[in-house]
């Protein structure tokens, strides 16, 4: 199946943790996943894309244009959020940001590294979307 074509959608909160408001470094869609672009700039983010961004906030509760304001469910959140592979992701499984633009997908381990937005709460069909508890985190690998 082929990629997901990011959309806004409502991430329909069924619990908010901490919110937090955020600079859009990019336009961003309400439901997409967001963190920091490689360069790092102060309260600014962009949609998470697997191995571009780093520092996973959430999801964004809004959509937003460069320079806008952009409110967050973080830690703690239950909101929805869209597979990005075209890969069903099972209730239970460890989500990371996708190589498409906001969206998730099952978390690879077999990376140097592993930065996780939270786990799924329920199954999420290919394309689809889905209720995950956030909690951004990362692990690095030792070097050999």
């Amino acid at each position: 199946m082929a990629d997901t074509t990011p959309a806004a959608f409502d991430p329909a909160p069924k619990q908010l943790g901490s919110t937090i408001s955020c600079t859009a470094g990019a336009t961003i869609l309400a439901g997409q996943v967001v963190g920091f672009a490689g360069t790092g700039v102060s309260w600014t983010v962009h949609p998470a894309v697997l191995g571009t961004t780093s520092g996973i906030v959430g999801v964004a509760l809004n959509s937003a244009e460069t320079g806008e304001t952009v409110t967050i469910a973080s830690i703690g959140s239950v909101v929805k959020v869209c597979e990005g592979k075209g890969s069903a992701i099972d209730a239970g499984d460890w989500i990371s940001a996708s190589a498409v633009a906001g969206c998730v997908v099952t978390l690879s381990v077999a990376s140097a590294a592993a930065e996780g937005v939270g786990v799924a709460l329920e199954d999420i069909g290919a394309n689809s979307t889905g209720y995950v508890l956030i909690f951004p985190w990362y692990v690095g690998k030792a070097a050999s």
